[in-house]
């Protein structure tokens, strides 16, 4: 659901009594972001890997503890989809001149009783993706709480716009179920075709072009229970249909064809009690693709690739006056399978070795909070706790590493990383919300990428500074 926020004008107050859910929305909203504006994901339109680039050279080992520490959590958005009209900014460092930033902003003009406006917009600069996306949506309210609605996706690519419909009946605070309809990149053959006639010399750029032979589409499914006895249930699931497309390179002998599966699904289940709310998540992304050479091609690569992703989570959060105290942890498995006649050339930052693997992990996540917040307004603060521990399975290879292949393609990996931060704030009001802060590295990166461990420079202590900042309107 895009646009959830669209409720009446009650829901604001409705978002500064509550406090004590969660939701999965916004992680969705991410994924569908993936699959939706590709141009935009590391890489671009036909990037040789998975579409939700679990992996990249590019990252650092600690790039996923820092997403785990600037983000919002799952409560945060519960918050913030509540609201009609709010932005929202979390900013923090990567590395040493790189800040992962995310940006996002919605609003909703009601037209009259039965017709509004939406306007929601995406900006994410991370190693994974550089986004600015925007989305327009109207919405038609019919008898009772049925609606009918569309939303388009806004973006510089002419072959990379979606056009979503959907139909939703209730609300997001009191239960609702929604089904949406996305034709996904619904002009790329028109623009790819106009693209290959073109023949001045300021088009080079567009000497690569492709067809879909299958166009792929966005069926999804929302349900979200309402409150009863204290429990509250969340359903999401996405499945991308299959979809083939024929890349035409500037040499005829190297062109390809892709072929692409993805999905996704998250479930959220909680129990709800004045003092105290505890839950569990799963989430999971799938992604698969083909590659092969076109007919009467030489085109060098073939290869299959496959990544899934499954969490499983649990929550707790409990307030006594005005502490908060939160407990998020995380197991899951990670697969990141890449087989085939011949594969990527590029993929080692060693040699130009082609190296299929058979990569899983187990990571585990730990997020703990301790957080003083007057609710109202006032000075906050807090402490807390992340750690990442990777777990990577397998068979170990002579210098005891497990999976060294693919460890040594991604340096990236670290068998553990933890840190503590502290926090610091002032919330001006309920809708204004300031906050800074900075992490201690407990492990001081004394692992290599590869996981032998070894001391790979001078320890650091510093682990990164961030912040984030909240307004509704």
């Amino acid at each position: 659901m895009l646009f959830p926020g669209l409720m009446g004008r009650s829901a604001s107050v409705f978002a500064q009594e509550s406090g004590g859910h969660a939701t999965l929305f916004q992680w969705e909203q991410r994924v569908r972001n993936f699959m939706l504006d590709r141009s935009h994901n590391q890489g671009g339109t036909h990037f040789n890997r998975g579409l939700f680039r679990e992996h990249l050279n590019e990252m650092s080992p600690e790039h996923e503890i820092d997403l785990m520490t600037y983000r919002y959590t799952l409560m945060d958005d519960y918050k913030w989809e509540l609201e009609e009209d709010a932005y929202r900014l979390s900013l923090g460092s990567l590395n040493a001149t790189n800040f992962a930033v995310e940006n996002t902003i919605k609003s909703t003009i009601d037209i009259n009783a039965k017709n509004a406006v939406n306007i929601a917009g995406y900006h994410a600069e991370n190693l994974r993706a550089n986004r600015f996306l925007f989305y327009l949506g109207y919405q038609h309210t019919l008898a009772g709480k049925h609606q009918l609605g569309m939303t388009h996706t806004v973006t510089r690519e002419k072959a990379d716009l979606d056009a979503t419909f959907y139909y939703r009946y209730g609300t997001f605070s009191d239960g609702m179920v929604e089904v949406d309809v996305t034709v996904m990149d619904w002009a790329s053959n028109v623009v790819q075709d106009l693209a290959a006639d073109s023949r001045n010399r300021y088009n080079s750029r567009y000497e690569t072009t492709y067809q879909y032979t299958n166009s792929p589409e966005l069926v999804s499914l929302k349900l979200v229970s309402p409150l009863i006895h204290n429990v509250r249930v969340e359903l999401l699931g996405g499945l991308q249909t299959y979809s083939r497309k024929v890349v035409t390179q500037p040499a005829d002998t190297l062109n390809f064809v892709d072929e692409e599966w993805a999905h996704y699904l998250g479930a959220l289940l909680e129990y709800n009690h004045p003092n105290f709310t505890v839950g569990v998540t799963y989430q999971r992304t799938f992604s698969k693709l083909k590659r092969a050479p076109a007919e009467n091609s030489r085109y060098d690569l073939n290869f299959g690739n496959l990544q899934v992703t499954n969490k499983l989570g649990f929550y707790a959060i409990g307030k006594l006056n005005f502490l908060r105290l939160e407990q998020w942890l995380g197991y899951g498995d990670n697969i990141d399978r890449l087989e085939g006649e011949k594969v990527p050339g590029d993929l080692t930052p060693f040699s130009f070795e082609r190296i299929p693997f058979d990569y899983l992990e187990k990571p585990v996540t730990v997020k703990s909070r301790i957080l003083y917040d007057p609710g109202d307004s006032g000075p906050t603060a807090g402490f807390e706790f992340h750690a990442e521990y990777v777990h990577p399975q397998g068979e170990k290879a002579e210098n005891g590493v497990r999976n060294y292949d693919f460890r040594r393609t991604y340096p990236i990996i670290q068998d553990y990383n933890e840190r503590l931060t502290f926090t610091l704030g002032y919330r001006f009001s309920r809708n204004f919300n300031l906050l800074a802060g900075i992490s201690y590295d407990l492990d001081m990166d004394k692992q290599s990428g590869i996981g032998l461990p070894k001391i790979t420079g001078t320890p650091t202590w510093f682990d990164g500074g961030f912040g984030r900042f909240t307004i509704s309107w």
